[in-house]
C-alpha cells in the first residue's frame, strides 16, 4: 500500500481528516487526546460530585475500557468517532445533575463528612463510570483505526510518544494553571482537527459550545485550583453566614474581630484559616475559646517546646499555636501549594511570614526522611485526607504518612523529653481510634495520652523518656482511657488507615463486579461468530502491566513521597522504560519465550527483597534503586509485548484486548486492601505465567499445524499511556 492510499484510507475511516500527512501524527495525536482527556477527567469530575475523588482510579478503569472496546470495534469500519462531541456534552450534562446528589457510605471505609448509612450510594458512580466508559469508546476506535495503518512497533511508537507527551502537558498544566475551562478547550481543540468533513465539523462544534456554556455556569466564581483538589475560601460573617471570596481585606493583619475563613475542598467543609491569639478579639466567645484549646492542647501537656515540626500545616493554626506557647523555630510542612498561600493570604496571625517559620511544601514523609533536625515536639495536623494520591491507586492522599513506619521515622526525630502529638478527626469511629493508638504505642513504645470530643476529633501524645500528663478537662476535650482493642494496624504494606479491616468494602465489590460484566457483555456481543473473542495473550499482559506499574508508582511514591511531582515523574519513567523496550524490540529478529526469564527474575527480586530496605539509604542510593532495579520489569514486560506485537495478525485486535487486561488488572489492585501491597507481585507474575502459557501453546498449535487459535493474544499499553 502505497502512502498515498494509507492518507486515503485513514481519511474515509476516521470521517474526514486527509490533512494528516502520516498517520503516524493522527495516531500520536488520538493518543495524546486520549491520555490527557483521561487525566483531565480525572482531576475535575471529583469538583462536581465529591465522591469520585475517592474512585480516581476506577474513572481510569473504565477510561480503559472504553478505549479497549474502541480498539476492538474499529475492525467493524463503524466510524465511532463522530459520537465523541455528543458523548462529551452528555457527560458533562450529567454530571452538573448530579452535582447535588447527597451520597452515604457504608460502615468499612470512613469519607468525611458523608453520611452513615448500610452501604455507599453506588448507583449515581455506576452512571458516572458507565458515561466515561462510553466517551473513550470513540477515542479507542480512531486510534484502532490508526493501528492498521502503520507497522505494529512504529504504530506503538507513536502512541507511546503521544501519551507521554499528553502525561507532561497535562502534570505542567495542572501545576502551574489548572483550569478545567481551558483544559476541555485542549482535547476540544485536538479533535476538531479530525472533523473536515461539514455535518462532523458543524456538531462538534454545537456540541462542544453547549459542553462548555454547561462548564462556566457551573463553576464556582472563586474556585482555587491546586496539584490535588479544587478548593473554595469562604469568609464567615458574625451571623454564621458564608461568602466565597478572592482576597481578604488589606487591614486584615492590624483589624480588631479579623474573621475566620473556610476552606472547602470540592464544595466541602476542609479547614479554617484565622489566627488564634485572643488579644485580637474583643470578645473571648466559647467557639474561639474552644477552637485556641484544640491547637494548644499539646502545648498544655508539654509547655515550653522549643523547636516543633508540623507536619500538614494547614491554614497555620498549629503553627501559630506553637509560635504562642514559645517556640523560636517552626518547621511547617504542607503537601498542598495552594493551601499554603491561603495560609499566607487569609491568615489574619500572618504566621507563614514569620522569620521563626520554615515553609516546606513536600510530602510530609519525604521531609521526615530527609530533615536531620530533631524537635522538642512533632505534631501531626489534622490531614483528613480527601481523595487518592493518584488515579492509579486506590490509596489516600495521606496514606503513607498514617503508618507505623511513619509514626516511627516521626519519633526518632523527637528529642528526650519531647512529645509526638497525632490530631484526627475519627468521626466517632471507635476502630480508628484503636488504630492511631494502637500504631503509636507500638512506633514509640509508650502507651498515648488520649483526648477526645463528642464529635470525634481525637488528640493523642506521646512522651520520650517520659510518660505525659494532663488535666482530666480541656474545653470540649476529655481524657481517654486507651484500651487495646486489636484493630490492625497501618502499615507501609497496608497503607489503608481508612478502611475498617482488611477486606474489600461491598461498594467497590460492586463497581468491580459492574464493570467486569460490562467489558465481558461488550467483548462477546462485539465479536461475529468464529471470531475470537479477546486476545489472551495481550490481555494477561496488560493485566500484568498494569498492576506492576501501579505497585511501582506507590513504591515510588513511599521513597519520596506522594506529591504530584512525584506520581508524574513516576508515570512518565514508566512510558520512557517501555519506550525503550519497543526501541530494543525492534531490533531483535523475532520474539523468543525466553524473554520471560528475566521478567520472572526482576519480579521474584522486588518481591522477596524488603521493600522498606532502600528507606534507610541515602537519597541518591534510592534514586539509583527507583530509576535502574525497580523498573526492570517493566523493561522485559515491554520487549516481551512488544516483541510479540510486532507479530500479531491484527494488531487492532490484540492492542484492545491488551487494554481491557489492563483494565482487568487495575481491578486486581484492590486485592491489596486485603493481601497488602508486596503480595500483588505474586499476581503480576500469575498474569505473565498466564501469558507465557497462552504463548506457548499457541506456538505449539502452529508448529502442529492447528493454526494460532487460542494463542497469539497479547494486549496491554496503559490509558493509552502506562500499559504495555
Amino acid at each position: 500500500m502505497t502512502e498515498t492510499e494509507i492518507k486515503t484510507e485513514t481519511g474515509t475511516e476516521t470521517g474526514g481528516i486527509s490533512w494528516v500527512e502520516h498517520p503516524g501524527v493522527g495516531l500520536f495525536l488520538a493518543s495524546f487526546l486520549a491520555l490527557f482527556l483521561e487525566l483531565l477527567i480525572i482531576r475535575w469530575v471529583p469538583s462536581v460530585v465529591r465522591i469520585v475523588a475517592y474512585y480516581g482510579n476506577v474513572m481510569l478503569l473504565s477510561s480503559f475500557l472504553g478505549l479497549g472496546c474502541g480498539v476492538l470495534l474499529a475492525r467493524r469500519k463503524l466510524r465511532l468517532q463522530r459520537l465523541f462531541a455528543p458523548l462529551l456534552l452528555l457527560l458533562v450534562a450529567s454530571l452538573s445533575l448530579l452535582a447535588g446528589v447527597r451520597f452515604t457510605q457504608g460502615p468499612d471505609e470512613l469519607r468525611f463528612l458523608f453520611e452513615g448509612g448500610a452501604m455507599t450510594t453506588t448507583l449515581p458512580i455506576v452512571t458516572i463510570f458507565s458515561l466515561n466508559a462510553l466517551l473513550f469508546v470513540p477515542l479507542g476506535d480512531l486510534i484502532g483505526v490508526y493501528f492498521t495503518r502503520l507497522p505494529p512497533l512504529r504504530a506503538y511508537g507513536w502512541d507511546l510518544a503521544g501519551a507521554l507527551a499528553g502525561t507532561v502537558l497535562f502534570g505542567l498544566f495542572s501545576y502551574w494553571w489548572f483550569s478545567p475551562v481551558v483544559g476541555f478547550l485542549i482535547p476540544m481543540a485536538v479533535f476538531l482537527v479530525y472533523c473536515t468533513s461539514k455535518p462532523t465539523f458543524g456538531t462538534a462544534t454545537i456540541c462542544f459550545a453547549a459542553t462548555m456554556a454547561i462548564m462556566v455556569v457551573g463553576q464556582e466564581e472563586h474556585a482555587l485550583w491546586s496539584p490535588y483538589n479544587e478548593l473554595t475560601v469562604r469568609r464567615i460573617d458574625p451571623g454564621g453566614a458564608q461568602i466565597a471570596v478572592s482576597d481578604p481585606p488589606a487591614d486584615l493583619r492590624t483589624m480588631v474581630d479579623p474573621p475566620f475563613y473556610t476552606v472547602e475542598v470540592n464544595d466541602d467543609f476542609y479547614f479554617r484559616a484565622g489566627t488564634l491569639d485572643l488579644t485580637t478579639f474583643s470578645e473571648q466567645t466559647p467557639a474561639l475559646l474552644g477552637v485556641e484549646a484544640q491547637y494548644g492542647i499539646p502545648h498544655q501537656v508539654r509547655p515550653g517546646a522549643d523547636q516543633v515540626l508540623i507536619v500538614g500545616s494547614g491554614g497555620g493554626h498549629d503553627v501559630e499555636a506553637a509560635l504562642l506557647a514559645g517556640a523560636s523555630h517552626v518547621d511547617a510542612v504542607e503537601i498542598d501549594p495552594v493551601i499554603l498561600d491561603i495560609g499566607r493570604r487569609f491568615a489574619a496571625s500572618g504566621v507563614y511570614e514569620d522569620p521563626r517559620v520554615s515553609l516546606h511544601d513536600t510530602d510530609g514523609r519525604a521531609f521526615l526522611r530527609q530533615t536531620d533536625r530533631s524537635y522538642d515536639m512533632v505534631v501531626f495536623g489534622f490531614l483528613d485526607s480527601q481523595g487518592l494520591f493518584s488515579q492509579m491507586s486506590s490509596i489516600r492522599l495521606d496514606g503513607y504518612v498514617y503508618t507505623r513506619e511513619s509514626f516511627r521515622e516521626a519519633f526518632a526525630h523527637v528529642r528526650e523529653g519531647g512529645v509526638l502529638s497525632v490530631s484526627f478527626f475519627s468521626a466517632r469511629r471507635a476502630w480508628l481510634t484503636d488504630r492511631l493508638a494502637s500504631m503509636l504505642s507500638e512506633a514509640t513504645g509508650a502507651k498515648p495520652l488520649m483526648y477526645y470530643t463528642p464529635n470525634g476529633q481525637v488528640i493523642l501524645i506521646a512522651g520520650k523518656g517520659h510518660s505525659p500528663s494532663g488535666p482530666a478537662q480541656i474545653r470540649d476535650y476529655s481524657s481517654l482511657e486507651w484500651a487495646p482493642g486489636g484493630t490492625a494496624q497501618a502499615t507501609d504494606d497496608w497503607p489503608y488507615l481508612y478502611l475498617r479491616g482488611r477486606a474489600i468494602p461491598m461498594d467497590y465489590l460492586l463497581i468491580i463486579g459492574f464493570l467486569t460484566a460490562v467489558s465481558a457483555l461488550f467483548v462477546l456481543t462485539s465479536s461475529g461468530r468464529g471470531e475470537k473473542h479477546l486476545d489472551l495473550h495481550f490481555f494477561f499482559l496488560g493485566a500484568g502491566f498494569l498492576l506492576l506499574e501501579t505497585k511501582s508508582i506507590t513504591t515510588l511514591s513511599l521513597y519520596f513521597g506522594t506529591t504530584w511531582f512525584v506520581s508524574m515523574i513516576a508515570i512518565a519513567g514508566v512510558l520512557i522504560m517501555v519506550f525503550l523496550a519497543n526501541l530494543v524490540a525492534a531490533k531483535l529478529q523475532r520474539a523468543s519465550l525466553l524473554f520471560y526469564v528475566p521478567l520472572a527474575a526482576s519480579i521474584l527480586f522486588l518481591y522477596l527483597f524488603p521493600a522498606s530496605a532502600p528507606l534507610a539509604w541515602s537519597s541518591l542510593a534510592r534514586l539509583v534503586y527507583s530509576l535502574v532495579v525497580m523498573p526492570l520489569p517493566i523493561f522485559f514486560a515491554g520487549i516481551v509485548f512488544s516483541s510479540t506485537f510486532r507479530e500479531s495478525a491484527d494488531t487492532g485486535f490484540s492492542f484492545g484486548s491488551n487494554m481491557l487486561g489492563a483494565m482487568f488488572g487495575g481491578l486486581v489492585e484492590y486485592l491489596g486492601m486485603i493481601t497488602g501491597s508486596r503480595a500483588l507481585l505474586l499476581v503480576v507474575l500469575g498474569f505473565y505465567a498466564a501469558s507465557l502459557t497462552v504463548r506457548w501453546l499457541g506456538l505449539r498449535a502452529q508448529s502442529g499445524g492447528a493454526g494460532a487459535a487460542g494463542g497469539f493474544q497479547a494486549s496491554a499499553t496503559s490509558s493509552n499511556s502506562t500499559m504495555m
